[in-house]
């Protein structure tokens, strides 16, 4: 019951919030999968994010969920000792956006890498890409969601304690 405090606080985040966090646990676990398999004279080989061709951009995509992922693990821990000078929903949109193009373009490179050999790209590229893609689509909801709040909080009456505190 020592990390309660955890559990707590990652039941207090919004439902988007939560679809964001998972996402990019997702993003970072399919990285380890095997995303293209080839069978070179009989002999089988696979490679993930981090071997190939796109070992490069399978390391930036691992990363970006990386970022993400210790930002709300911050948040979960009540350290809050990352700070941005923006609002993390533009992290999450234009992190997201980025890793979806990376994964279109890993797809394609692996998709015409084969070299004459029998490959295929595998499960754990399409499980990242539709990762990040709801993650995305989250994002834009929870995006939404604070602007309405904004924009209802700027059209709310005073309390009447906030406007004896002020006097």
């Amino acid at each position: 019951m020592k990390y309660a405090f955890v559990h707590k606080n990652f039941r207090a985040l919004d439902f988007e919030q939560k679809t964001i966090f998972l996402c990019h646990v997702v993003t970072m676990a399919a990285c380890f999968t095997p995303w293209l398999s080839t069978s070179i004279s009989g002999e089988d080989g696979f490679f993930n994010a981090f071997m190939g061709p796109t070992f490069l951009m399978g390391w930036v995509v691992f990363i970006i969920s990386f970022v993400i992922f210790l930002l709300f693990l911050d948040r979960l821990l009540d350290r809050r000792k990352i700070k941005l000078g923006f609002p993390e929903t533009y992290l999450y949109a234009c992190g997201g956006a980025l890793q979806i193009l990376l994964l279109l373009l890993i797809w394609s490179v692996l998709a015409s890498s084969g070299c004459g050999f029998d490959s295929e790209v595998r499960f754990g590229l399409f499980l990242a890409l539709i990762a990040q893609i709801a993650g995305l689509v989250a994002t834009f909801i929870n995006y939404q969601q604070e602007q309405q709040h904004e924009a209802q909080s700027f059209f709310q009456y005073p309390d009447r304690d906030s406007q004896d505190h002020q006097e």
